[in-house]
């Protein structure tokens, strides 16, 4: 009798040691977050040619270590008295092992000079061995690759919109050789003949849509072109001789530039005003309506300070030789 009382105690003990084991085992919290890695400026920046340069600051935090922004270590040098583009690599380690990473290309050039950036302005394309263009707006294509092949061999840099934006702000320098290249209406010739050159040398252009004419080719997504708003539907006259963008009143501008944005299915940041013409009507709808930027047809180049509703463009046309693309551009 005694002998099964000893045993039955033995299995009870033995049941509690297991079952308190198990419950401290899933209990125990198995982190495998890893920690949140914020560095405190953009991951691409352009650095002036033998400036000083100061690594952005970073932060980072973990679910479970709370802030651990000690820990973080980088990877990679800058060196400003040599041009060339750098990688930095931020890295950081939790208690449990969980890691995050993030990189931040830094680009040292010279930077643009007082000249300004150009931002190059065409409309249609056309090939000399099935025809002619029709008036001064159209390039031929093999004119066209000749510069396009030009900017590449010479390592012109493309800003983007923002960096744009940034540069005529202050808050950026652009490269030396930086060129914008943007193409008017959205003509089914611009798809068919100079998309292809600008996939074939890796290089982006803006395509600003007329979008109740060609509001349709924003679906296709296609490498290498970004599209903005040339207005839904008031690239057309009125019965003053000029475009209706100045007869029109606030409310109906304001209600093509939302058409016109919803047709793109994006957030349109950067406008081309039909036939180049504005006034302040026009300019108040585009600030209500979220545009930064507005490009007309006056020529000229865009430079820091610049009104950004009002910004000049140089236009390129079947008459522009090589030799004349090589001095607009640099």
């Amino acid at each position: 009798m005694k002998k099964r009382y000893i045993v039955i105690i033995i299995i009870i003990l033995a049941g509690a040691i297991f079952v308190f084991g198990n419950k401290g085992e899933n209990n125990k919290i198995i982190d495998t977050e890893p920690p949140q890695l914020t560095i405190n400026g953009d991951e691409k920046k352009i650095v002036a040619y033998g400036t000083d340069f100061t690594k952005d600051s970073v932060t980072a935090t973990d679910n479970l270590d709370g802030d651990i922004t000690e820990k973080v270590f980088i990877e990679g040098n800058v060196d400003t008295n040599n041009i060339g583009t750098y990688e930095l690599t931020y890295k950081v380690s939790d208690s449990s092992g969980n890691t995050a990473e993030k990189k931040q290309e830094i680009m040292v050039c010279k930077p643009l000079g007082e000249k300004g950036l150009p931002v190059l302005m065409y409309h249609f394309f056309y090939d000399k061995l099935k025809g002619e263009g029709k008036d001064g707006n159209w390039m031929e294509i093999g004119d066209f690759e000749e510069q396009i092949k030009y900017l590449s061999e010479n390592d012109f840099y493309f800003p983007t919109w923002k960096e744009v934006e940034d540069y005529i702000d202050g808050k950026t320098i652009l490269p030396e050789k930086s060129v914008v290249l943007t193409f008017d209406d959205g003509d089914a010739s611009f798809f068919e003949l100079a998309v292809p050159i600008l996939q074939k040398y890796n290089i982006d252009g803006t395509s600003f849509l007329i979008t109740s004419w060609y509001g349709y080719r924003a679906q296709e997504k296609q490498n290498n072109v970004n599209y903005e708003s040339h207005s839904d539907n008031m690239h057309q006259g009125a019965n003053n001789g000029k475009g209706v963008m100045l007869s029109w009143d606030y409310e109906k501008i304001v209600e093509d530039l939302n058409k016109s944005n919803e047709t793109l299915g994006e957030n349109s940041t950067v406008f081309c005003y039909p036939y180049g013409q504005y006034n302040d009507t026009a300019i108040k709808a585009l600030k209500e309506t979220g545009y930064k930027l507005a490009f007309t047809t006056e020529y000229g180049r865009v430079k820091v300070g610049s009104n950004k509703y009002v910004l000049p463009r140089i236009r390129m046309d079947k008459t522009t030789t090589l030799s004349q693309f090589k001095n607009i551009v640099n």
